[in-house]
């Protein structure tokens, strides 16, 4: 989901409830010891950054990013895209920027990870993949694990370490999906490769109402407008680009 200061909100989409679940965040410089502007927007020009991001406030290392998730209850069953940071988040190294608060969050809305019926994990980044286990064990325990086939072969022929043990783990629950497919009642997982090469999104539909859960193939407002802004860690920049552009016209239509 873009940059935004949502958190722990509940809204509607058709007959849906939805929420915002905040995981922590992070200022930018926290995560990386380069230009803010290369890390997030690549090899935009620093002129027409300064004129796109004024209207946001502006963009630099202190500027902070949320990590903000979204859980769905469809047909009596709660469907949560992405699990935060976890253990991943390492914040004995980040005292004062803590994250892997998901958990907490969920309690704040009368949830625990037990009522969780279905985890998508769009990518296996950190700060999607790293809440899928807690101290060794599954972290949502009645919970049907789905990735991207693609995504989890990536893991185990170039990822391996933390997000290869942690999808060992929860192999006996897991779902694999390829293209386009249904994981619940209104909800559907694409893949839209380039940020990672198996990445998914998911789109919620009840009704004449649609939701696109973006991931992080859509990081900023600024790159509605800019489709070929690509961030610096893009595992594939051209394909994540066009990945973009599809995502933004089939929302469009």
């Amino acid at each position: 989901m873009p940059m935004g200061e949502l958190r722990n909100c509940v809204f509607k989409i058709g007959d849906y409830e939805c929420w915002v679940l905040h995981d922590g965040s992070r200022a930018i410089g926290s995560m990386t010891s380069g230009s803010a502007n290369r890390f997030i927007f690549g090899d935009a020009s620093e002129a027409e950054l300064e004129i796109c991001l004024r209207p946001y406030g502006g963009f630099n290392s202190s500027t902070v990013l949320p990590f903000n998730y979204l859980l769905v209850k469809s047909d009596g069953c709660f469907t949560l895209l992405d699990v935060g940071c976890g253990d991943q988040a390492k914040n004995e190294e980040h005292p004062d920027e803590p994250a892997g608060l998901l958990t907490r969050s969920l309690n704040e809305v009368g949830l625990s990870v037990e009522d969780i019926d279905t985890v998508i994990v769009s990518h296996w980044h950190w700060d999607h993949f790293g809440g899928a286990i807690a101290d060794g064990e599954v972290a949502f325990p009645n919970a049907e694990y789905v990735m991207s086939m693609r995504e989890a072969d990536y893991i185990r022929a170039i990822v391996k370490g933390w997000a290869l043990e942690y999808l060992n783990l929860i192999e006996d629950r897991m779902s694999l999906v390829e293209g386009v497919a249904e994981v619940g009642s209104g909800i559907t997982v694409k893949n839209a490769p380039g940020h990672t090469p198996g990445i998914i999104v998911a789109e919620v539909s009840s009704g004449v109402e649609t939701l696109l859960y973006t991931s992080d193939l859509i990081l900023h407002r600024a790159h509605l407008e800019h489709i070929d802004w690509i961030p610096s860690f893009e595992t594939e920049r051209i394909v994540s680009a066009a990945s973009r552009r599809w995502l933004i016209e089939e929302a469009y239509r």
